[in-house]
């Protein structure tokens, strides 16, 4: 029973740390070449958590969609926008999401066509909780590709 109870709150706390894109929110339009503002949120938890990496990459979603085909689990990153530090932070703007988070300004690749559906995805590697467990998450958001 003791097991249960440790896995449950590990589970718990692993929970707690998830990061969200704030923003662009899902089905904004972009555009090839142009510079896009990603804001990445991190609820506040009263688990301890260490920030190890933020990986932002996007990939092509098959013709129904990114809801329908794309599986953020499978481990393709796609092309990389941004790797390194995530040090989330509060702004004076924090009541917008709620949480702190910080700002990216990433580069549509120039190479994305009109009519393309792609995902803006955000992988986050953290150590969580006294014992230092990993946490490893992707989550996305579906964008559209549109012309000038």
């Amino acid at each position: 029973m003791k097991f249960f109870a440790a896995v449950a709150a590990l589970a718990t706390a692993a929970f707690a740390q998830n990061i969200t894109i704030a923003s662009p929110s899902s089905g904004t339009s972009v555009h090839a070449g142009e510079q896009l503002l990603v804001d990445v949120a991190k609820p506040n938890s009263q688990t301890s958590s260490q920030e190890i990496v933020l990986l932002l990459s996007l990939v092509h979603c098959a013709t129904e969609g990114c809801a329908d085909t794309f599986d953020p689990s499978a481990g393709a990153v796609g092309q990389i926008l941004y790797q390194g530090a995530y040090s989330p932070q509060y702004h004076s703007e924090a009541e917008v999401y709620g949480a702190p988070y910080q700002n990216f300004t990433v580069t549509m690749p120039s190479s994305l066509s009109p009519g393309d559906q792609v995902a803006l995805i955000a992988t986050h590697l953290s150590l969580v909780g006294a014992g230092q467990y990993t946490n490893l998450q992707n989550t996305y958001v579906a964008l559209n590709v549109v012309s000038d």
